[in-house]
């Protein structure tokens, strides 16, 4: 196309917004038409040429599918009658232009045709030549094919009947084989079948006695765990009877070794009472003696005093028994019996206690 068919950007803008304003309003759908068909524009270097143009204007419309068939038609005929007023002078010459080329390319292609027409008659009689010789070569090879193969026919109907002959043999020969192989095969699978059905009624008679022995088992063993608890729960009452009986058992030693030990103790109170009261009274009985010995010796050497002439009375020297009298604790002062007595009560009391916090 001739560089003087062509729009600018500015033209092809406005041929498309004076298109979608007619109306008075523009539509969302040519709207983002109009934006994505400007980017495109924007795109592009240079004048636009018709083709340019149509070029973009598909960009767009795959861009922007919403657009009508009838509205995308519309615009490019817009931008078109745009393109034909500013470019028709230059158009009718190239449509000149165009009929000469269109002209010159028909004379080229008669030209063409009848050197192909004159190439192809050329080269259809010689293809009939050599169709001919090539028909002659087949026929004769034709007729040796089919000698030789008539003798192939008759060796290979020979070996045929032969092969047949082999065949009706071996066939026999296979069904006989193949009979006896399915009677063996029968007699196996009636052998598996009745094995089979051996097994099976051995497998449940097997599984009926293991199921037998199991309630069996199991039966046996709800009684032996009852049993087992029975015992258990005899063994526990006996266990606490006898615990029992021997805490009774203990507890009445206890009351006894206690009441023997209270008796013991009280036996050996009542020996130590007597014993004591015994030494008491023999020491009693001692002191008594020997008072009355003293007294005795004090009467003695008085009565022998008395039987001395003048002043050999007068000249007495003191006796032992003489002077100051004894006080109870100074007459008693060598006898252990006092503290006897209270080491007793003190075992005594010491005893009591262990008894008590035993």
């Amino acid at each position: 196309m001739s560089e003087d068919l062509s729009l600018n950007l500015t033209e092809v803008l406005t041929a498309l917004q004076d298109f979608m304003t007619k109306d008075g309003s523009i539509s969302a759908e040519q709207r983002s038409f109009y934006q994505a068909f400007r980017q495109h524009l924007n795109g592009h270097d240079g004048d636009f040429l018709l083709d340019d143009i149509e070029h973009l204007l598909g960009a767009a419309k795959e861009e922007v599918p919403d657009i009508s068939a009838e509205e995308f038609t519309a615009m490019g005929e817009a931008i078109l009658t745009r393109y034909r007023s500013v470019n028709e002078d230059a158009i009718n010459e190239r449509i000149r232009k165009l009929a000469e080329e269109e002209a010159r390319k028909r004379a080229l292609a008669e030209e063409e045709r009848k050197k192909r027409e004159e190439e192809e008659r050329l080269r259809l009689e010689e293809e009939e030549r050599l169709r001919a010789e090539e028909e002659e070569r087949l026929r004769l090879e034709e007729e040796e094919r089919l000698r030789a193969e008539e003798e192939e026919r008759l060796r290979l109907e020979e070996e045929e009947r032969l092969r047949r002959e082999e065949e009706e043999r071996l066939r026999a020969e296979e069904e006989e084989r193949l009979r006896l192989e399915e009677e063996e095969r029968l007699r196996r699978e009636e052998e598996e079948r009745l094995r089979a059905e051996e097994e099976e009624h051995l497998r449940r008679e097997e599984e009926e006695r293991l199921r037998q022995e199991e309630e069996e088992r199991l039966r046996r063993e709800e009684e032996e765990r009852l049993r087992a608890e029975e015992e258990q729960r005899r063994r526990l009452e006996e266990e606490e009877r006898l615990r029992q009986e021997e805490e009774e058992r203990l507890r009445l030693e206890e009351e006894e070794r206690l009441r023997r030990e209270e008796e013991e103790r009280l036996r050996l109170e009542e020996e130590e009472r007597r014993r004591l009261e015994e030494e008491r009274l023999a020491e009693e009985a001692r002191l008594q003696a020997e008072l009355e010995a003293q007294a005795a010796e004090k009467q003695a050497y008085w009565d022998q005093q008395g039987s001395l002439p003048g002043d050999e009375a007068k000249i007495v020297p003191d006796l032992p028994g003489e002077g100051p009298a004894l006080t109870p604790t100074e007459g008693t002062n060598a006898s252990p019996l006092p503290k006897i007595v209270a080491a007793v009560i003190g075992l005594s009391v010491l005893g009591g206690l262990a008894m008590f916090m035993l």
